[in-house]
């Protein structure tokens, strides 16, 4: 097997773990949106099945705020069938006094940079999990109005689970299926459809600018998986998702500019499209964290 395989690989179930993404509770009981992660020692351990010895990490350690800062990087000697590179990931973790919020980001950080080697990538593509609410759960989990409920997370799809690994044996079959619908916000009055490959081929047959002349098109996105990617560049899936679902989260009683700014050009583009043929995007929750 490659160097490259090696690292792509999905890991065995045992070593998935799982945390809450969002929960409630409506009219049908208890729901709970999961996501799957992988912890620090199995990407290390990864890296030492994929290069044995010739590879060493680098922490660095700052604060801004009330948050710590931690950048990770990767260094690979060149050993056959790959070449010596470095890469590198950050994160940062408010102040909580239940966390060591330094072992934190530097655990973030690990597992930011290994993503840019294909460790554990796959998990972006996983389908929208939804927690199998139950009294044998493995897992513990409370609403925002008090509620305590103990859930398992779903079974794996197949391709993301090594040869011969029969998951969690966890029924598919989740009662929060019967929530799906009651946990997604409202849709918007207008959904975003957009013929990219048009607007790509032909950038003057996109939809018109802004008021004030400047070009939505090139805003970037400033976070999560996107981050640094122009809203011209993302799939028409994607930016469905952002136009219809995204809204800015104010950070100690402010919205950012950023955000400001990022969510006028999702609201100009999404009054030049036209009505869609198909349901909204939804995506996994956007933010600073990947899956794992």
């Amino acid at each position: 097997m490659s160097i490259q395989n090696i690292l792509r690989r999905p890991f065995p179930s045992d070593r998935i773990e799982w945390r809450l993404a969002m929960c409630g509770s409506g009219t049908k009981g208890i729901w709970a949106r999961c996501l799957a992660y992988i912890d620090n020692r199995a990407a290390m351990e990864r890296l030492d099945d994929a290069f044995g010895p010739h590879w060493s990490h680098h922490e660095q350690f700052t604060t801004i705020g009330g948050a710590a800062v931690c950048t990770v990087t990767i260094s690979v000697d060149g050993v056959e069938g790959y070449p010596a590179r470095s890469v590198t990931g950050s994160a940062a973790v408010e102040a909580n006094g239940d966390i060591d919020q330094f072992k934190s980001a530097a655990s973030g950080a690990m597992k930011r940079a290994v993503v840019n080697l294909g460790v554990g990538r796959y998990l972006y593509d996983l389908p929208e999990a939804w927690a199998i609410i139950g009294d044998d759960g493995a897992y513990s989990g409370k609403t925002k109005d008090g509620q305590w409920f103990k859930w398992n997370p779903p079974q794996l799809p197949a391709w993301a689970l090594p040869e011969g690994d029969a998951g969690n044996n966890v029924s598919p079959s989740s009662t929060l299926e019967n929530h799906r619908e009651e946990s997604r916000p409202a849709a918007p009055a207008k959904e975003l459809k957009i013929d990219q490959a048009r607007f790509k081929a032909n950038p003057a047959a996109a939809p018109a600018p802004a008021a004030d002349g400047s070009d939505p098109w090139a805003v970037q996105i400033h976070f999560g998986k996107n981050k640094g990617k122009t809203l011209r560049e993302l799939p028409e899936n994607t930016l469905r998702w952002y136009a219809n679902e995204w809204k800015p989260q104010p950070f100690k009683g402010k919205i950012s500019q950023a955000d400001t700014t990022l969510r006028a050009a999702l609201d100009t583009i999404l009054g030049n499209a036209s009505q869609p043929d198909a349901k909204p995007a939804t995506l996994p929750d956007e933010g600073d964290e990947v899956p794992f």
